[in-house]
């Protein structure tokens, strides 16, 4: 017999009340909670298997398509998307809609009666002639696809990179570098990433010199392994002190690596990374980052689609998310 996980259970799970539970996964966005208890509590729902807060009790608007270009094992591994697509699924629930989840090499869903579509991450042209076709109400989270006359919700990239230049030059620091990364779609079309050219024009108009930039991927092994490549092929007077890595999860990897090379964080080379993840307050130094309002990216996205579909807005729009500089120990 399959035991039903209870508000209670998932209380317990992430050491928090039934009452802020229940609140988090019904996606109140006027709780003030930090984003590590949201992911603790989404992280114990997903665990003990918790379903009930995908059903809304006396309103069924239809059947949702959440398209998504991670893999449940991918999302272990960075939980940037994970927490975009709670956001996604507690607002869909609370709005009363079922949900269909599309994971990468799942077939489209032709045929089946939806009233729309939410396309998490980043996808090629012809995934998204692909998915247009359908001839849903289309929302993406997490890629500028505007200029493809789609809906869209995005992190804002230029207020704090530009705030994040400014202030590693203001500091003092003279080299500086970027670790940054490369992303394919599932159909195997490179990505463009504009953070490495909007950071080096911001350092550069600061007054800084160009910083130099090394490109892995996003995980922490590459972060690791990018570094580390770094420090043993790069003279130590001529290594940045200060580096903007692309996620924090590459951060984690290039903290490692120069830790051990002998080089002390943030004493000898500053890190600051980019997502806010709950793992990066931990770490030893606590990671300086970009805060990603990942969530509330998920529950606009999904605000957008639902006033697509229920015609309260007939063209799309591309709604920008603040983020924000958060300085903590590296």
């Amino acid at each position: 017999m399959r035991v039903i996980a209870t508000l209670k259970d998932i209380a317990t799970r992430a050491d928090v009340s039934v009452a802020t539970v229940s609140r988090v996964l019904s996606g109140d966005t006027t709780l003030s909670v930090g984003a590590d208890t949201r992911q603790r509590i989404f992280a114990a729902a997903e665990a003990l298997n918790y379903t009930k807060h995908q059903r809304h009790q006396g309103v069924h608007r239809g059947t949702v398509a959440e398209m998504l270009w991670y893999t449940e094992a991918q999302e272990d591994g960075d939980l940037y998307y994970r927490s975009i697509r709670w956001g996604v699924e507690s607002q869909l629930a609370q709005l009363g809609y079922q949900l269909l989840r599309v994971f990468p090499g799942d077939a489209l869903p032709h045929g089946r009666a939806l009233v729309g579509m939410v396309a998490v991450g980043k996808y090629s042209d012809d995934q998204l002639t692909t998915f247009r076709a359908l001839g849903l109400p289309l929302v993406v989270v997490d890629q500028d696809v505007l200029t493809r006359e789609i809906a869209c919700v995005v992190p804002d990239f230029a207020g704090p990179i530009t705030a994040l230049a400014q202030r590693l030059v203001a500091v003092g620091h003279t080299r500086i570098g970027m670790l940054a990364g490369q992303e394919y779609t599932t159909d195997h079309v490179a990505l463009h990433d504009p953070r490495p050219q909007l950071f080096t024009s911001n350092v550069v108009a600061a007054g800084g010199t160009e910083p130099l930039v090394a490109v892995g991927e996003f995980t922490t092994e590459s972060g690791y392994a990018t570094m580390r490549q770094l420090v043993q092929t790069t003279p130590r007077a001529q290594l940045p002190s200060a580096f903007f890595v692309a996620n924090d999860t590459m951060a984690i990897g290039a903290i490692k690596a120069l830790q051990e090379a002998g080089l002390r964080v943030p004493q000898d080379v500053t890190i600051v990374g980019f997502d806010d993840l709950a793992i990066g307050r931990y770490l030893t130094p606590a990671l300086s980052t970009v805060h990603v309002a990942t969530q509330e990216l998920g529950q606009v996205g999904v605000q957008q689609l639902h006033a697509l579909i229920t015609g309260q807005v007939r063209t799309p729009t591309r709604t920008t998310l603040a983020s924000t500089l958060v300085e903590r120990q590296s």
